[in-house]
């Protein structure tokens, strides 16, 4: 072995190490974790109002008393954190979806199903890698025919999770599993859909994902939700989001486009010499809003609530260094909610 080689090996033992550590996968037993009481709300409140619904067909928010079917293991494996670098957390605990519906007195869990996948997430752990060599995804158990149609029988709306990491080299990559849709994945929404007139999907994600398939299913699919990552208290936040507790305010930050190469910088992303920005100036929705309006899914600062609001711009004025905005905003609607003012502004284009 040369010199270079057993180098090589050091540094790759280094970093399975301390990968191992940092996810709590090798020695932290015996670790006192310490939980900060006052983080709890905060960190909870965050989860739910950063949530960006994109479709709602009127089942949410949930009725008192409604009984949940929870598709997928991701419902109980839930994606707190990132992998790798700034997104390496060590959670002082954890609330999954699972649990959290359990514990709402407003929902009732389909506890049956949650057996089924619990079991079979029992006897398939969860290989959680290494440091860049992190899983994409969790695989999934096959879902049955039979076990949706009794699922149906037994509850009043399902819930399909679908989940993905994010971090260091796994941000998203072009492949089944990251930013697509698995086969498998696919299967679940079909077998949901075809015995649930109710079916709610949640995207437990880092970044968005290819939504076509979404838009194939169609109204089949009654609500549609990116709930991201929200860290320890991620499921107590997305069951309050259900349960109409706290309404969505999120918006989204990026341009959901029919296709992926429907964005302009598809054939130069990822040059790992340079990248090129053949779209010019028009970075972003501005290509979108300029070329090609019919492409998007769902546009940037898109986001649905529970409620109305109705926006009145009284007046701007300049200031120094910029310009002050007066705008009243008026929640017209029936539930409390928060929303987020979006200003667009362009140069007039014409004589000074």
């Amino acid at each position: 072995m040369t010199l270079k080689e057993k180098m090589e090996m050091e540094i790759a033992k280094k970093i399975n190490l301390a990968s191992g550590v940092a996810q709590a996968e090798l020695d932290r037993k015996g670790v006192p974790k310490v939980i900060n009481e006052k983080m709890t709300a905060p960190a909870r409140e965050l989860a739910a109002e950063g949530a960006v619904m994109l479709k709602n067909n009127g089942v949410l928010p949930l009725n008192k008393g409604t009984k949940v079917s929870l598709f997928s293991r991701v419902s109980q494996d839930w994606f707190y954190v990132g992998y790798g670098s700034g997104g390496d957390v060590n959670r002082p605990y954890e609330v999954s979806l699972t649990e959290a519906v359990r514990s709402c007195e407003e929902l009732e869990l389909n506890e049956h199903l949650a057996d089924i996948y619990k079991r079979w997430a029992d006897n398939n752990p969860i290989n959680h890698g290494y440091w860049a060599n992190w899983p994409l995804y969790y695989k999934d158990m096959a879902l049955k025919e039979a076990v949706a149609s009794k699922a149906n029988n037994e509850s009043d709306v399902a819930v399909v999770t679908i989940g993905r990491s994010a971090g260091e080299d796994r941000d998203c990559i072009l492949e089944k599993g990251s930013y697509y849709l698995t086969d498998e994945e696919k299967k679940v929404l079909y077998t949901v859909t075809k015995y649930f007139d109710k079916v709610i999907v949640l995207l437990n994600v880092g970044s968005i994902i290819d939504m076509s398939f979404f838009e194939e299913l169609g109204d089949r699919i009654s609500a549609l939700l990116y709930v991201w990552q929200g860290g320890m208290e991620s499921g107590n936040a997305v069951v309050d989001l259900l349960c109409g507790k706290v309404s969505p305010s999120g918006k989204l930050s990026d341009t959901i486009a029919k296709d992926y190469h429907d964005y302009p910088s598809s054939d130069n992303f990822g040059n790992k010499a340079y990248d090129e920005y053949k779209e010019d100036i028009f970075v972003g929705y501005r290509y979108f809003e300029t070329f090609e309006k019919d492409k998007v899914l769902y546009p940037f600062g898109f986001g649905l609530t529970y409620t109305e609001f109705k926006t009145d711009f009284i007046k701007a004025r300049p200031v120094d260094g910029g310009i002050e905005f007066d705008i009243k905003v008026t929640n017209t609607g029936d539930y409390p909610a928060k929303e987020v003012v979006q200003l667009y502004l362009k140069k007039p284009n014409g004589k000074l």
